[in-house]
Protein backbone atom coordinates (compact mmCIF):
# COMPACT_ATOMS: atom_id res chain seq x y z
CA UNK A 1 0.00 0.00 0.00
CA UNK A 2 2.46 2.25 0.49
CA UNK A 3 3.98 1.69 -2.88
CA UNK A 4 0.81 2.83 -3.98
CA UNK A 5 0.73 5.87 -2.17
CA UNK A 6 3.99 7.15 -3.33
CA UNK A 7 3.58 6.48 -7.00
CA UNK A 8 0.27 8.94 -6.48
CA UNK A 9 2.85 11.47 -5.24
CA UNK A 10 5.14 11.00 -7.89
CA UNK A 11 2.38 10.94 -10.75
CA UNK A 12 0.72 14.03 -8.83
CA UNK A 13 4.46 15.81 -8.86
CA UNK A 14 4.76 14.89 -12.57
CA UNK A 15 1.37 16.49 -13.42
CA UNK A 16 2.55 19.67 -11.44
CA UNK A 17 5.57 20.07 -13.55
CA UNK A 18 3.91 19.21 -16.12
CA UNK A 19 1.72 21.69 -15.76
CA UNK A 20 4.24 24.69 -14.90
CA UNK A 21 6.58 23.89 -17.86
CA UNK A 22 3.63 24.40 -20.17
CA UNK A 23 2.64 27.82 -18.27
CA UNK A 24 6.06 29.09 -18.76
CA UNK A 25 6.15 27.30 -22.24
CA UNK A 26 3.07 29.66 -23.27
CA UNK A 27 4.25 32.60 -21.56
CA UNK A 28 7.53 32.74 -23.45
CA UNK A 29 5.69 32.39 -26.53
CA UNK A 30 3.41 35.19 -25.62
CA UNK A 31 6.74 37.20 -24.77
CA UNK A 32 8.50 36.55 -28.18
CA UNK A 33 5.21 37.48 -30.12
CA UNK A 34 4.60 40.71 -28.30
CA UNK A 35 8.64 41.56 -28.82
CA UNK A 36 8.22 40.42 -32.81
CA UNK A 37 5.29 42.28 -34.70
CA UNK A 38 5.71 40.12 -37.97
CA UNK A 39 4.38 37.00 -35.58
CA UNK A 40 1.34 38.74 -34.30
CA UNK A 41 -1.88 37.91 -35.66
CA UNK A 42 -3.37 40.34 -38.52
CA UNK A 43 -5.93 42.18 -35.65
CA UNK A 44 -2.90 43.34 -34.17
CA UNK A 45 -1.51 45.03 -37.47
CA UNK A 46 -5.22 46.58 -38.30
CA UNK A 47 -5.03 48.48 -34.90
CA UNK A 48 -1.18 49.77 -36.12
CA UNK A 49 -3.21 51.01 -40.10
CA UNK A 50 -5.64 52.40 -38.15
CA UNK A 51 -3.38 54.84 -36.16
CA UNK A 52 -1.50 55.33 -39.94
CA UNK A 53 -4.76 56.36 -41.10
CA UNK A 54 -5.57 58.72 -38.81
CA UNK A 55 -1.91 60.63 -38.76
CA UNK A 56 -2.76 61.15 -42.47
CA UNK A 57 -4.57 64.23 -42.35
CA UNK A 58 -3.76 66.40 -45.64
CA UNK A 59 -7.08 65.49 -46.87
CA UNK A 60 -8.26 66.58 -43.61
CA UNK A 61 -7.02 70.29 -43.58
CA UNK A 62 -9.51 71.22 -46.49
CA UNK A 63 -11.12 70.55 -49.77
CA UNK A 64 -8.06 72.03 -51.61
CA UNK A 65 -5.10 70.22 -49.65
CA UNK A 66 -3.80 66.62 -50.81
CA UNK A 67 -0.89 64.59 -49.88
CA UNK A 68 2.27 64.74 -51.89
CA UNK A 69 4.00 61.98 -49.40
CA UNK A 70 4.08 60.44 -46.11
CA UNK A 71 6.90 58.88 -43.42
CA UNK A 72 7.14 57.32 -40.72
CA UNK A 73 9.79 56.86 -38.29
CA UNK A 74 9.23 54.79 -35.08
CA UNK A 75 8.18 57.90 -32.78
CA UNK A 76 7.19 60.39 -35.23
CA UNK A 77 5.33 61.12 -38.47
CA UNK A 78 5.57 63.38 -41.42
CA UNK A 79 3.09 64.41 -44.04
CA UNK A 80 4.36 66.66 -46.91
CA UNK A 81 0.85 68.29 -48.11
CA UNK A 82 -0.06 70.50 -50.73
CA UNK A 83 -1.88 73.31 -50.48
CA UNK A 84 -4.61 74.63 -52.90
CA UNK A 85 -2.10 77.36 -54.01
CA UNK A 86 0.49 74.86 -54.33
CA UNK A 87 2.77 75.44 -51.40
CA UNK A 88 4.47 72.31 -49.88
CA UNK A 89 3.88 72.01 -46.00
CA UNK A 90 5.07 69.70 -43.30
CA UNK A 91 2.77 68.55 -40.88
CA UNK A 92 4.07 66.33 -38.72
CA UNK A 93 3.98 64.99 -35.35
CA UNK A 94 5.09 62.49 -32.31
CA UNK A 95 3.30 59.27 -32.44
CA UNK A 96 2.94 59.19 -28.68
CA UNK A 97 1.00 63.15 -28.87
CA UNK A 98 -0.67 63.36 -32.27
CA UNK A 99 -2.73 66.07 -31.61
CA UNK A 100 0.29 68.64 -30.91
CA UNK A 101 1.40 68.93 -34.98
CA UNK A 102 4.49 71.14 -36.84
CA UNK A 103 2.67 72.73 -39.54
CA UNK A 104 5.64 74.34 -41.53
CA UNK A 105 6.43 75.74 -45.45
CA UNK A 106 8.54 73.08 -46.98
CA UNK A 107 11.20 73.69 -49.78
CA UNK A 108 13.51 71.53 -50.95
CA UNK A 109 14.51 69.25 -54.04
CA UNK A 110 16.14 66.11 -52.36
CA UNK A 111 14.27 65.53 -49.44
CA UNK A 112 11.94 67.85 -47.70
CA UNK A 113 13.24 70.95 -45.67
CA UNK A 114 11.31 72.96 -43.08
CA UNK A 115 12.75 75.72 -41.08
CA UNK A 116 11.51 77.06 -37.98
CA UNK A 117 13.82 79.58 -36.54
CA UNK A 118 17.22 77.86 -35.51
CA UNK A 119 15.39 73.93 -36.13
CA UNK A 120 15.51 72.64 -39.11
CA UNK A 121 13.32 69.59 -40.26
CA UNK A 122 14.87 67.64 -42.97
CA UNK A 123 13.08 64.39 -44.53
CA UNK A 124 13.76 61.96 -47.53
CA UNK A 125 13.20 58.46 -47.96
CA UNK A 126 15.51 57.19 -45.35
CA UNK A 127 15.92 59.32 -42.41
CA UNK A 128 13.96 62.14 -40.25
CA UNK A 129 16.38 64.41 -38.93
CA UNK A 130 16.15 67.69 -36.55
CA UNK A 131 19.05 70.32 -36.05
CA UNK A 132 19.33 73.17 -33.78
CA UNK A 133 21.62 76.07 -35.19
CA UNK A 134 23.05 73.27 -38.32
CA UNK A 135 23.50 70.42 -35.66
CA UNK A 136 21.89 67.24 -35.80
CA UNK A 137 20.11 66.65 -32.66
CA UNK A 138 17.49 64.05 -33.69
CA UNK A 139 17.99 61.42 -36.44
CA UNK A 140 15.94 58.60 -36.85
CA UNK A 141 15.23 55.74 -39.97
CA UNK A 142 12.18 55.63 -42.31
CA UNK A 143 10.16 52.74 -41.08
CA UNK A 144 7.13 53.39 -43.46
CA UNK A 145 6.72 55.67 -46.32
CA UNK A 146 3.56 56.27 -48.76
CA UNK A 147 2.54 58.07 -51.78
Amino acid sequence: MNSLKINQNFFQLGLLTLGTFALLTLTSSSKALASNPKKIDNKSILLAEASREEWRICEKKGENWSEVKYFESKNYFANICRSGNGQLTLVAGAKSNPSKLLELPVSGEQGYLAIDGSKTFMIDNSHFSMAINGMVVRKEQVTYRGE
